[in-house]
């Protein structure tokens, strides 16, 4: 039997620490998830515990959007203990940056049974004959870093001058950007065009003169907002730190909350929001009702528009603001109206599409109105949606309406995520390793110059089209998200580069992957642990883990407050090797001198990241952060300059964490766009008109033009309608769970224990197939199968199924996904703008009548030489 089945491994010492690490911090979450506060407290340790060994400070560099403190306490070399951030008392004016459940698995998830210790090779792979069938049949044999290194280059030299650019093909985030110019300097490579977490926030194009990130600062929203409107957020469950505690904090001081999505989750429940429930994906049609209760309850009673607003800082609203540019001479309060196509955009209309109760839409449109203090936060689950191209400027126009912008304790945009949800200039910035001041050095490139892609005319292969498009030979290019028309265009992928990401977990169609995956000449896994696409690799090559060298400043979204500084805590007990030592060996096995791809060592590198990371005083000028010494400099081994900072480096190691204690009022405390509403002329947004955009000519044009269905867009936001697949009754939505982020943590065993990661469902829905919660359900759409157990509530609206993000897939032999990977199910042709369509996929569920399935900690993937 192949070693990379599925088994559940006996725990050694240091897999016994870290579960029983996990298991205790999952223990303690297990009230708070649901209760009052969503971030964790922990018991100091006792002095005995201290005196044991060193702390240091582990990275947290994972997929939700928040970078938290955590350390590791080290003896003899173990990891013996893990704790949070306890430098300072914990205040809302200077948070403790506390690790959630997933941040205090790091040890666990990066050094357990699973990890990959030495170079591998599929047994009966061969450059002659790949044997591609049995992939992810057959097991792995041992080999050294200079065969696989071999390997390898011999791989990417063969795909680059047999076919070119478009034989290699990677669909990952190339290891912290040390794999990409490796594979530039060999004449480029073709990469994958997905919408992933922002969905039709990312549009390259259009431009409404208001970002999705520009947000005030947490201070204003925590003392000013009198209403805060959340559409589809999670934070207690995607983004477990500060976030929740910042929108808590607004609660405790009064403000009202509200919560748009299809289901009412913990969240929502913490903040004592009303629930405003919608079907997933039918956001559009909510806020266009939402618009319509504005404009009736404005006329009945007054003071709900701030038509001041509309006309002096927006466009295209009615027929007194159209920009200069309109072709048409419709407007955004003419649709709405029914004017255009007779059908009036009422809470009525709204209600029949998106399962929303009249009187809910009504409740939302007074919380909008102009005479609240009010912030609408939106996530990026709803723009993950088919049919979604024209919710980010639907958003910004509800704003808009109620004059939201530009006052203390209004705004619009996302609250939660990248920089801990908080808005304004950094005040602590991450530096830059300073090559982007480097001339580049001219390469010759390995496959026929000529071929090199045009970096004005782009080539990407969309998310949803990638396995046809390494089966089929053919795709349509139209850029990276929409960045050109759509054109067809040929490839003949040959190597697959999987850098430090889970592909079979990351991409849709889970399905057409493993058959591609058989298709190709090499297939290469290059990760700390076995992922789930590992056991289809043709060589697997061990990294380092994130804690066993400084990957620190790579990371350039920590909190706006608090810059995090982490400590390798020793060497490798395996033969594992950074990203970049990999990389320079293969360049030189290519021909390649590796100091004219990274002039910089590793070491140098971190020193320039340290050296440039600056502090903003409250008057807005920056000034270096930390102090470094001529000391400094010449135990590092590296070139620079004595500078004078805020703490010193030795102080800033061990601490872990330099943070910036706030208070209401500083001159730190942003108001987004307060400059535009003061002097709009000397201000100006970024549109065609330098005002908002409620009617976007460019907008309009660019959708309609890179439209993938031949579907046409509107200058306003409007609604389009989706079809589901017939046979398919319910819709799919996919939220983040508190065992994984992105790709991450879920091959944690303790976090899987915790959380068992079921499908959920509508009482309604469940009776009429016949379940209940603990029945195990196999959910279905034209693409996959997934086989979970089911939690049956009143939660989730009727007509729609919650699957987790994060799964990994585990396919059976009947193909059907055990693990429960909502990417299985997704699927079909790009349409719109080409989102991927993630949160309203049409799935049918029905009960299971065979074999009991295996709960997920029960098993775990461990790939090892034969």
């Amino acid at each position: 039997m192949a070693k990379f089945n599925i088994k559940t491994p006996s725990l050694d010492r240091r897999d016994f620490i870290a579960a029983g690490v996990a298991a205790a911090a999952a223990l303690q979450a297990s009230g708070t998830l649901y209760g009052q506060d969503s971030r964790l407290a922990f018991a100091a340790p006792s002095q005995a515990q201290e005196d044991a060994g060193e702390w240091a400070t582990i990275a947290c560099s994972h997929g939700c959007g928040t970078r938290c403190m955590n350390k590791v306490l080290v003896k003899d070399g173990v990891v013996v203990r893990q704790k949070t951030d306890d430098t300072h008392e914990d205040s809302i004016e200077c948070p403790q940056q506390r690790g959630c459940l997933r941040g205090r698995a790091l040890y666990e998830s990066q050094m357990g049974a699973d990890r990959l210790k030495y170079p591998m090779k599929r047994k009966s792979w061969t450059p002659e004959d790949p044997h591609g069938d049995l992939r992810g049949k057959e097991g792995y044999e041992r080999i050294s870093w200079d065969e696989a290194l071999d390997i390898v280059a011999g791989q990417l030299k063969k795909a680059y001058t047999e076919v070119g650019p478009k034989a290699v093909y990677t669909p990952g985030c190339l290891s912290g950007g040390y794999i990409r110019p490796l594979l530039n300097a060999c004449g480029g490579y073709l990469g994958v065009s997905d919408t992933i977490s922002f969905g039709t926030h990312t549009f390259r194009g259009g431009k409404l003169g208001h970002s999705s990130t520009t947000v005030s600062d947490r201070m204003d929203m925590i003392e000013n907002a009198e209403n805060i409107v959340l559409l589809g957020n999670n934070p207690g469950w995607g983004s477990n730190g500060n976030p929740s505690y910042n929108f808590r904090e607004a609660r405790d001081r009064g403000a009202q909350f509200y919560f748009i999505g299809p289901s009412y989750n913990v969240s929502a429940n913490m903040l004592d929001a009303e629930w405003i429930p919608a079907k997933p994906g039918t956001d559009t049609a909510l806020l266009l009702g939402v618009a319509h209760e504005m404009l009736r309850l404005d006329e009945e009673q007054g003071n709900m528009v701030d038509w001041d607003f509309l006309h002096t800082y927006c466009v295209g609203f009615d027929e007194e603001s159209m920009p200069e540019d309109a072709v048409l001479t419709e407007n955004f309060k003419g649709y709405v109206l029914g004017e255009y196509d007779g059908v009036p955009k009422t809470a009525q209309w709204a209600s029949a599409i998106t399962g929303t109760p009249v009187e809910s839409i009504t409740v939302l449109a007074e919380a909008m109105g102009k005479q609240h203090a009010t912030i609408f936060s939106h996530g990026y689950a709803s723009a993950r949606c088919n049919g979604a191209e024209d919710l980010p400027q639907m958003i910004m126009t509800i704003a808009a309406m109620g004059g939201h912008f530009g006052k203390p304790g209004h705004a619009c945009g996302n609250y939660f995520v990248d920089r801990c949800g908080t808005g304004g200039d950094a005040i602590l910035t991450v530096g830059t390793d300073g090559t982007e001041a480097l001339e580049p050095v001219e390469l010759e490139p390995l496959c026929d110059p000529a071929l090199v892609p045009d970096p004005d005319h782009p080539d990407y292969v969309n998310a949803l089209e990638m396995w046809d498009a390494v089966i089929t030979g053919k795709y349509t290019n139209s850029g990276r998200r929409g960045a050109i028309p759509p054109e067809p265009a040929t490839c003949d992928i040959r190597f697959i580069y999987g850098s430090r990401d889970n592909t079979i977990r990351a991409t849709p169609n889970a399905n057409r992957m493993v058959e591609a995956l058989r298709t190709v000449d090499f297939f290469l896994v290059q990760h700390i642990f076995a992922t789930a696409s590992a056991p289809y690799a043709d060589v697997i090559l061990p990294v380092l883990a994130d804690f066993e060298h400084d990957i620190a400043l790579e990371y350039g979204d920590q909190d706006r407050e608090g810059f995090l500084m982490f400590t390798p805590i020793g060497e490798t007990p395996y033969e594992a090797k950074s990203d970049r030592w990999i990389a320079e060996q293969l360049l030189e096995r290519l021909g390649y001198n590796p100091k004219d791809v990274y002039p910089y060592s590793e070491e140098q590198r971190y020193f320039n990241y340290l050296a440039s990371s600056m502090i903003m005083d409250e008057q807005g000028e920056y000034s270096p952060l930390i102090t470094i010494t001529e000391e400094d400099i010449c135990e590092m081994g590296v070139e620079g300059q004595p500078q004078q900072g805020v703490v010193d480096l030795s102080t800033l190691r061990e601490q872990g964490i330099y943070q910036v204690k706030r208070s209401f009022g500083d001159g730190y405390t942003h108001i987004a766009y307060a400059d535009f509403i003061a002097d709009p002329e000397a201000n100006p947004v970024n549109s065609n008109s330098s005002k908002f955009e409620i009617y976007c000519q460019d907008k309009g044009d660019k959708l309609t033009e890179v439209a993938r269905a031949g579907e046409t867009y509107k200058p306003y936001p409007t609604y389009h309608e989706v079809v589901g697949d017939e046979g398919y009754p319910l819709l799919m939505f996919s939220t983040h769970y508190p065992r994984s982020a992105c790709s991450d943590f879920d091959n944690v065993r303790t976090l899987r224990e915790a959380f068992d990661s079921p499908v959920t469902m509508n009482a309604v829905d469940a009776a009429a197939v016949g379940v209940q919660t603990g029945d195990a359900v196999l959910v279905s759409s034209p693409y996959g199968k997934i086989l979970r157990p089911v939690a049956v509530s009143q939660f989730v609206v009727p007509g729609a199924v919650d699957v987790p993000n994060g799964a990994w897939p585990d396919f059976n032999e009947e193909g059907i996904d055990v693990g429960g990977c909502p990417n299985t199910l997704y699927g079909g042709a790009p349409k719109g703008m080409e989102v991927s369509g993630y949160n309203n996929v049409s799935v049918k569920v029905e009960k299971w009548t065979g074999a009991p399935i295996q709960p997920d900690y029960m098993r775990q993937l461990v790939i090892e030489a034969e």
